[in-house]
């Protein structure tokens, strides 16, 4: 795109329009998404010293400023202990916000001239999977490239080292770009034409003339958030209206073998234990992130699992998050975000009780996801879950299972001696035990993958069930240590 572009060809048909009026309108639009709880990303990236806080500061002055935050994006450390994307999933805005960002997780591609290309490649897989989990989730992402000449951008760097309070702006980057600037060219373009999606394509602006490129940024925004309501508002009537296919599962859970034989090697547990937190440690050593996911029904014993499985492991260095139903915060933002923002860091583990497949069994039967929103998330949850695993993630995924006439059992045990453990959702869920193997078994069919498949466990008994969870992190602990030393 860099390449084709003509600076002195660009026309901007807002150059005689007031910054005032544009920014007017852009506040009508703004209180439009914030009544229809429409989501705004708007990044402005470009060459340093090309005056990126000049046009983002004339994008802001109008807007409501309860409604819309600024975001800087530095450069990624390169010891950052999370995925690359997982700075970008902090400042995701809440439904009827604008989130403006200063820099972009693009950042660090475009100042990163050594990486290799498959890693480039990997990013990039990254950001496009994100972008179009946005998009569908009705985010409206604009994304700006600020766009100046050789000339023009050592001229703002002179200009900057010369004023006593702005000479701070001019950093490595900045000399560097302008030193190298063919170097860097030839890299912006590659970038941005690999990252030119349909559903959130770059607009290039030429910023020679800060004023001009204000007021095109201005009037380009405004002019795609009135495109994308009225795109959004036709989406949103037709998803609302889908019907998706009637799955049929040629292995169901309803002939699942409810195994009770590992009962019988419960007096392994203390050794079990004790090796699982050998293996956990060396895990933390070498600073690998472990996300554990417990799924199944109600009263199958995931608590009791989780408890000894742990039983060796240092309380230092996991989080155990239980999920239960979203708060008003979290259901202002996509359905992934609060996951997103539990993920352990590099050297740690966070065992989810419940999790981001609640999308797919409660809030499909529940009818708190249309039927197309819960479709969608089979394949966002891969592309989460990839992402986890090609940063170097071990994955392990549990689900426990359990007959209707044990669960009815245990129910009735706990309303005797653990009432606090028992609710009257338990027993509506009951009522849709059918419904929730239904769920199930898809859940099963479209997401256990080859990178982080399911782990099917019987909890008719406990004690089996207890020991099946700790021989598999055993062997899946095992097995990655041992990867990651023939690396």
């Amino acid at each position: 795109m860099l390449k084709s572009f003509k600076f002195d060809k660009f026309k901007s048909r807002y150059e005689y329009k007031k910054r005032g009026e544009l920014g007017d309108i852009l506040a009508e639009h703004q209180r439009i998404c914030i009544e229809e709880n429409i989501p705004v990303i708007i990044m402005i990236d470009g060459w340093e010293s090309s005056g990126k806080g000049y046009v983002l500061n004339d994008l802001v002055r109008d807007l409501d400023a309860k409604h819309y935050r600024v975001s800087i994006f530095e450069d990624f450390d390169e010891t950052d202990d999370y995925s690359y994307t997982s700075q970008f999933w902090e400042k995701i805005p809440a439904k009827g916000d604008f989130a403006i960002f200063d820099r972009s997780m693009y950042y660090h591609m475009f100042n990163d001239l050594k990486s290799d290309d498959k890693i480039q490649r990997l990013r990039i897989k990254q950001i496009m999977n994100l972008e179009k989990m946005l998009n569908d989730d009705h985010t409206i992402l604009i994304k700006f490239f600020l766009h100046e000449s050789k000339d023009r951008q050592k001229e703002a760097i002179d200009d900057y080292l010369k004023d006593e309070y702005r000479k701070f702006l001019v950093g490595k980057e900045d000399i560097d770009q302008n030193e190298h600037y063919e170097k860097y060219f030839e890299h912006f373009d590659l970038m941005i034409n690999s990252t030119n999606f349909s559903f959130s394509p770059w607009n290039v602006v030429s910023s020679e003339d800060r004023k001009i490129a204000s007021k095109h940024v201005l009037g380009t925004t405004i002019e795609i958030i009135e495109r994308q309501i009225q795109d959004i508002r036709q989406r949103r009537n037709l998803e609302n209206n889908w019907k998706h296919p009637i799955y049929k599962a040629e292995n169901s859970l309803k002939d699942f073998k409810l195994s009770t034989e590992l009962e019988q090697e419960y007096d392994e547990l203390d050794s079990l234990q004790k090796k699982a937190g050998e293996l956990a440690y060396a895990l933390h050593t070498k600073n690998v992130p472990v996300v554990l996911v417990f799924e199944g029904m109600d009263a199958a014993g995931k608590g009791g699992a989780i408890q000894r499985l742990l039983g060796r492991i240092d309380a230092r260095s996991y989080n155990i998050n239980p999920t239960s139903a979203p708060s008003d915060l979290e259901k202002d933002h996509h359905y992934l975000w609060r996951f997103y923002n539990n993920f352990p860091k590099d050297g740690y583990m966070t065992i989810f009780d419940r999790s981001w497949y609640g999308r797919v069994m409660v809030e499909r039967i529940e009818g708190f996801a249309n039927e197309y929103e819960w479709l969608r998330a089979y394949g966002e949850i891969n592309n989460m879950e990839k992402e986890l695993v090609d940063y170097g993630t071990l994955l392990i995924k549990y689900l426990l299972i359990i007959s209707k006439d044990e669960q009815q059992s245990r129910f009735k045990a706990r309303e005797l001696e653990k009432p606090y453990k028992i609710t009257e959702e338990d027993w509506r869920n009951r009522e849709k035990w059918d419904e929730y193997i239904d769920a199930m078994d898809e859940m099963l069919y479209k997401t256990s993958t080859a990178y982080a498949p399911w782990t099917v466990v019987s909890g008719e008994s406990k004690k089996h069930a207890r020991i099946h969870v700790l021989k598999e992190f055993i062997s899946r602990a095992e097995e990655f240590l041992e990867k990651l030393e023939n690396k």
